[in-house]
């Protein structure tokens, strides 16, 4: 069995070749590689359904992207589809399958391919093209291009309203929420997500609405209401161990620790911080585990600035730790707005530790990782 650095090699071998459109030579590679480690397992799929659809094999690319694609909405299938609408349709699928391996930059890349095709080729199918459009949206928050994520929503509500068409309308005011939630429009982002929430609730979907109320807690933690923010994430909570979801579970013990934390209740942030590793050994997410090593970073960074001598030291290394394990988790995404706060925290404690170059190349690190997400999406 090959190691996972051999693996990630190859890995970055058959990418290459991919995107040199050598898609007989990508193939090749990635159809001889046997290994055990799931995430890899997963990537390696996600180019495999790349190859296929770039050789136009549609229900290959089908048949291989389905494990990344759970719950697929069947509104996106089409009867007899024709040619171009199979293209079409498997490059969101494509985009899709990127985004729950929360490579962003590549999802963006497919669902514009997507919206080329359906535009240069006049397809005509309304739903794939609000998806299309919303999920780009959500890819652009991701990478910190909130403008743009916020113009994306908006059209998408349009398509809705143009087509008659509300089957999107919950996940695009969840993702309203959220941009507006990082651009500090506060009011603007509880709204959109109370809406979010109303029809998340109304189609019974538990796990949109385990989402919406964390969502929804993080709103109100920014505003400073600790109280209503601990309300929406134990609610959450008890929803996601109704339906047995760890990631879900994980986050909110996470985002309880930060509610604590703010009210400067440190020995329960750090046992929601234990809650919160405990869930993590049932989940896959690298994402999301990036962003809970980072509150636990956060915690241990505060459990330091309350010690003195030694102790303080010995905290300040295990919160750098924490920050290390943070980063490598989010350097396997394109979550660049989140991977950049890492570097920022990080770069602070090093900061404390008076050792200031590290601290320099960090504040670099974080200040590149932006950089990489600036360029224009339209």
């Amino acid at each position: 069995m090959i190691q996972n650095a051999d693996v990630r090699m190859l890995l970055y071998r058959a990418r290459l070749l991919v995107e040199e459109g050598r898609y007989d030579a990508a193939l090749e590679v990635l159809t001889t590689m046997q290994f055990d480690d799931e995430q890899l397992q997963r990537e390696v799929v996600y180019l495999l359904g790349w190859c296929h659809i770039s050789r136009q094999q549609w229900g290959d690319a089908l048949a291989t992207l389905s494990p990344l694609l759970p719950g697929m909405d069947d509104s996106l299938d089409v009867e007899t589809p024709q040619e171009r609408e199979r293209h079409a349709m498997a490059l969101l699928r494509l985009g899709m399958a990127a985004v729950n391996l929360s490579t962003y930059e590549d999802a963006s890349f497919h669902f514009i391919r997507c919206l080329k095709v359906l535009h240069d080729r006049r397809v005509h199918l309304p739903v794939v093209r609000i998806h299309a459009r919303y999920y780009l949206a959500m890819t652009c928050l991701m990478r910190g291009l909130y403008a743009p994520a916020l113009e994306h929503y908006e059209e998408a509500i349009r398509l809705c309203a143009h087509y008659n068409n509300d089957t999107a309308l919950p996940d695009i005011y969840y993702g309203l929420c959220d941009v507006y939630r990082y651009t500090d429009e506060l009011s603007k982002s509880y709204t959109a997500g109370q809406e979010a929430l109303r029809l998340y609730v109304q189609r019974e979907d538990q796990q949109m609405a385990a989402r919406m109320h964390n969502l929804l807690g993080q709103v109100c933690l920014q505003q400073g209401n600790y109280r209503e923010a601990s309300d929406h994430y134990t609610e959450s909570l008890a929803i996601a161990n109704s339906y047995h979801g760890p990631t879900m579970a994980m986050l909110n013990c996470a985002a309880l620790a930060e509610v604590r934390l703010a009210e400067q209740r440190l020995s329960e942030a750090q046992r929601y911080c234990q809650l919160a590793l405990n869930n993590m050994e049932q989940t896959v997410d690298g994402h999301m585990q990036g962003r809970v090593y980072h509150v636990i970073a956060n915690v241990t960074y505060e459990a330091a600035r309350r010690q003195t001598g030694d102790q303080q030291r010995k905290l300040l290394e295990e919160a750098i730790s924490w920050y290390e394990k943070a980063k490598v988790c989010l350097a396997a995404t394109q979550a660049y707005a989140d991977e950049a706060k890492v570097y920022s925290g990080w770069a602070q404690v090093l900061e404390e530790l008076g050792r200031t170059t590290e601290a320099i190349e960090c504040w670099r690190a974080g200040y590149t990782v932006l950089s990489q997400s600036k360029e224009e999406v339209r």
